[in-house]
């Protein structure tokens, strides 16, 4: 039976997850990717092969001009200005 090594609960199960991908500013979501997922904490262990796939992807999109299957435009905040103007605090 296989342990968590966060948490150390003995539960943990097949699972598949969103991953995301982050290099040099870069980023790159994967979606259902099979994972062992704890079923207390919720830590994920990825086989290596799998993140050797998704490497070799965010490559191809990136330096080989593989098109992505979609792409996202994300908002990009400081926190320093979130906490800035969240209710309650000092602008």
């Amino acid at each position: 039976m296989k342990k968590c090594n966060f948490c150390g609960n003995r539960h943990v199960r097949e699972a598949q997850v969103q991953y995301i991908y982050r290099h040099d500013e870069k980023l790159l979501l994967v979606n259902n990717v099979p994972c062992e997922q704890c079923e207390f904490c919720g830590e994920k262990y990825f086989k290596a092969q799998v993140l050797r796939n998704i490497e070799l992807d965010f490559k191809k999109i990136y330096s080989a001009g593989k098109k992505a299957k979609k792409e996202l435009k994300v908002p990009v905040e400081e926190y320093k200005e979130v906490h800035r103007h969240s209710p309650g605090t000092a602008a």
